[in-house]
């Protein structure tokens, strides 16, 4: 314990760091295009896709996504990159932080409108603020563990946040701010709850994390160094703060490349997990599951109807009265509109993070490839019955 907080608290300052590199592009936006989806092995069904793919300057994988508001989008990926954008995505600064540039930021947060903080996966592991849009960076903390690994961060507030790595010598890390990201300081170990052997989060989306409330948070993990197939899934649930701790089964099998990728509630008693097998990212089996009480039982609907694959990210879409969930992965996307218990496939693009904006106005995914692409709704699909808030 005191060698863990030895290496860290020094590191707690924050150190002015330009950028390297930024360029900034106004986005190119593709016509909508006509998708032939299959319904199932003799029926083609042919829609509207519910993507508008917009051009950016870069090629990085990007896996954090943060839709603010209907203006303010941000993401981050490979090769220390983070774009934003400041009106709605019709342009886009496209920045590679100086001395991150073989960094991987698997999640990024927006505080207000023009401050942020990206997390980096690996050894080392860093926080990275921006109070100007992203024009200027400061490092906020720095982890050199060789076992570090960051898979996600949240905020509660715009003062309170908290960040998830991977176990360190058996415990999960967890770094805390209460200071907007200025600061950052390792919760107490004495309050971690326990991990069982081979667990750790998977840091697809920056989504295995999610807070609820005022106080609360749920933390999906899955057996990460192991071949064999455990039959259940474990998501930790603080109420306070991450001060006490419970742990929730759910029905998804787990190994080393499956298990739950990505977490959200619609409010406080429904939520969705999905995930799937990253290396057979066509098999549908043991992909999500939905609680109606919270989170203290999770199940899959009967009869089961799964997202199509894989799914790295799940996300809420509000419209009106009415909700939605939209679960994105490689080989396309997803929508619910029964709080997850059914699915169906709207498109055949693929995305590593999806989300939408408060308001529902605005939404986005993100991928290989620096791919960025606005969502302008499934409007030739059926009717949706739709669930209701």
């Amino acid at each position: 314990m005191k060698r863990l907080l030895c290496l860290l608290f020094p590191c707690l300052l924050c150190l002015f760091i330009p950028l390297s590199f930024a360029t900034s592009t106004r986005s190119t936006c593709v016509a909508q295009e006509v998708e032939k989806l299959r319904i199932d092995q003799d029926t083609v069904s042919t829609v509207r896709s519910p993507w508008e793919f917009v051009s950016i300057d870069s090629k990085a994988s990007l896996r954090g996504l943060c839709v603010f508001n209907d203006r303010e989008i941000w993401t981050s990926g490979s090769r220390g990159t983070v774009a934003h954008s400041y009106d709605g995505g019709k342009n886009w600064r496209v920045n590679q932080i100086e001395g991150a540039e073989e960094l991987d930021f698997r999640d990024v947060q927006a505080i207000d409108e023009g401050t942020a903080v990206v997390i980096s996966t690996g050894s080392p592991g860093r926080i990275y603020r921006t109070t100007n849009g992203g024009g200027r960076w400061k490092l906020c903390y720095e982890n050199k563990n060789p076992q570090v690994f960051f898979d996600s961060i949240a905020f509660w507030n715009k003062r309170y946040g908290v960040a998830m790595s991977d176990p360190i010598d058996g415990q999960l890390l967890l770094v805390g701010t209460n200071d907007g990201g200025k600061s950052w300081r390792p919760l107490p170990r004495s309050r971690m709850p326990k991990i069982e052997p081979g667990e750790a989060g998977f840091a697809a989306s920056g989504t295995n994390m999610c807070t609820l409330g005022d106080q609360g948070l749920a933390i999906a993990l899955a057996n990460g160094s192991s071949d064999r197939v455990n039959l259940t899934s474990r998501v930790l649930y603080s109420p306070d703060h991450g001060s006490t701790w419970s742990d929730w089964r759910t029905p998804i099998r787990t190994n080393k490349s499956s298990g739950i990728f990505s977490t959200c509630f619609i409010d406080r008693k429904h939520g969705c997990v999905v995930g799937g097998n990253f290396k057979k990212p066509e098999l549908t089996d043991s992909n999500y599951a939905v609680t109606n009480d919270g989170g203290e039982t999770w199940s899959t609907p009967s009869p089961r109807v799964p997202p199509s694959g894989y799914r790295s990210c799940v996300a809420k879409l509000n419209h009106g009265k009415e909700v939605y969930l939209i679960a994105v992965g490689p080989n396309g996307t997803d929508l619910s509109s029964d709080l997850g218990a059914k699915w169906r496939r709207i498109s055949n693009h693929g995305f590593h993070a999806v989300q939408f904006s408060p308001s529902g106005r605005s939404g986005w995914a993100t991928g290989l490839e620096g791919k960025i692409a606005r969502w302008i709704g499934a409007k030739s699909s059926p009717k949706l019955q739709s669930a209701r808030k």
